[in-house]
């Protein structure tokens, strides 16, 4: 048995978390109330510790009372950011809400809209022209103040005036179009008028109200997130239209919701997308050159350096790229490798019963060249990892859980003819074997 003071390896933090992962359950269930986000916190816990030190952080001898200290401390932080998360979201949610556009089956509720989006859209065609176009690229555009001050040259105060007037305007429309000219409660107005502007905007039928910009109005800016993953780390997002996004180590998406489409761009590494289905509002992934569009669907989407992985575990979504005439639908359990780049192969769809494994904690490789499965690893270590440019070019097969990661690097002379070497810095260097 090791010494309670040995250096704490990954397969020592493997077999602590292993023995208390139990009791981390039921602790992340209790605080978070729900025992799916329980579950993944305790993967991300699991992923902290592979990437923890021999010595704790703190500088205290690496007892086993220590690292257990270490253990809940951990997933105890990772809690506390998951419940703070959890709080913006709300807020986003409820904000969305506000945006929403009328029922279409209330005829009653279309018709009167349609009246306000006359009186408001006369209102913001007598704005002084500066007014106007400071409005459009803030409520339009969501450009900063400062940003709008220096497009017009105008000062910081200006723009902020243009603004405050604008709204002002504004808000006397919709008091009119509510009745409310005997002057409610200051605070009720401005509830009033936020829930109700929001509404209008939101209106389908606005580019018919017969002002030219209500077009812009459609791809105005409603609502803005991202999320992003360090290296080993996972981490789920509930968007306000109650899609959820769900993002691999190393991986980074951005968000936009405008009143007529919901859009994502994949800047790094992998997620996965649980849309909301919503005919008004297609939901569009883009990745690189190639953009993914869908209704209501459960999809992966991977990025990487030569090539768009994507995997659809239900629905349908229709893949398309940019400067291509090739466009293709894929269905539950198919999926679709898109090259970079200027390749004029037909695109070939493969089955895929099981789309973006990585959700499990596993990693599954057919016959991929060494040098992608390593920059794929890659997301999960703490060492650098390098291969060269012999033994990047390997096929190699097989499935990989990502805690036992570098214990798979290490086995790697069994698999292919290499071999694996540790440098001065801890990185790992993979080589071609001679002979």
């Amino acid at each position: 048995m090791p010494s309670s003071l040995a250096p704490w390896s990954a397969q020592r933090w493997h077999a602590l978390f292993c023995s208390h992962q139990p009791q981390l359950l039921a602790y992340l269930t209790g605080k978070t109330g729900s025992r799916d986000e329980a579950h993944d916190l305790v993967q991300e816990t699991w992923l902290r510790l592979a990437a923890a030190p021999a010595q704790l952080p703190d500088g205290s001898a690496a007892t086993q009372e220590a690292a257990r200290a270490y253990l809940f401390a951990t997933a105890k932080h990772l809690a506390l950011d998951h419940l703070r998360q959890r709080g913006v979201q709300q807020r986003s949610l409820q904000d969305w809400e506000q945006l929403q556009p009328p029922s279409s089956s209330d005829v009653a509720d279309q018709a009167m809209y349609r009246q306000a989006l006359d009186l408001v859209a006369q209102v913001i065609t007598d704005l002084p022209e500066r007014m106007q176009a400071a409005l459009l690229a803030h409520r339009l555009q969501g450009q900063t103040h400062a940003q709008i001050a220096q497009s017009l040259q105008v000062s910081l105060n200006t723009v902020e005036r243009d603004l405050m007037q604008a709204d002002a305007c504004l808000e006397a429309a919709l008091l009119r179009w509510r009745g409310d000219a005997d002057g409610a409660q200051q605070a009720a107005a401005r509830r009033r008028r936020r829930g109700a502007l929001g509404a209008l905007l939101g209106v389908a039928g606005m580019a018919a109200a017969g002002w030219p910009a209500w077009q812009m109005w459609q791809q105005r800016l409603l609502w803005q997130g991202s999320l992003a993953s360090g290296t080993g780390m996972q981490r789920s997002l509930d968007l306000p239209d109650g899609s959820q996004l769900r993002i691999d180590a190393a991986s980074h998406v951005a968000l936009r919701y405008r009143a007529g489409i919901r859009e994502a761009e994949l800047l790094a590494g992998a997620a996965f997308f649980s849309v909301a289905r919503d005919t008004s509002r297609p939901f569009v992934v883009q990745a690189d050159t190639v953009r993914i569009s869908v209704l209501g669907t459960r999809f992966g989407v991977e990025l990487a350096p030569d090539s768009v992985l994507v995997q659809v575990e239900s629905g349908q979504v229709r893949v398309e790229q940019q400067g291509s005439q090739q466009q293709i639908v894929l269905e539950g359990q198919q999926s679709l490798q898109v090259p970079l780049g200027n390749s004029a192969a037909a695109w070939q769809v493969q089955a895929q019963p099981r789309p973006a494994v990585w959700r499990e904690g596993e990693l599954a490789f057919d016959q991929q060249p060494l040098g992608q499965v390593i920059e794929r690893l890659g997301r999960y270590s703490t060492r650098k990892l390098q291969i060269d440019a012999g033994a990047a070019q390997l096929p190699i097969s097989g499935h990989v859980r990502i805690v036992q990661a570098e214990r798979w690097l290490r086995s790697l002379p069994q698999l292919a003819p290499v071999q694996v070497q540790t440098q001065a810095d801890g990185g790992l260097q993979i080589s071609q074997r001679k002979g």
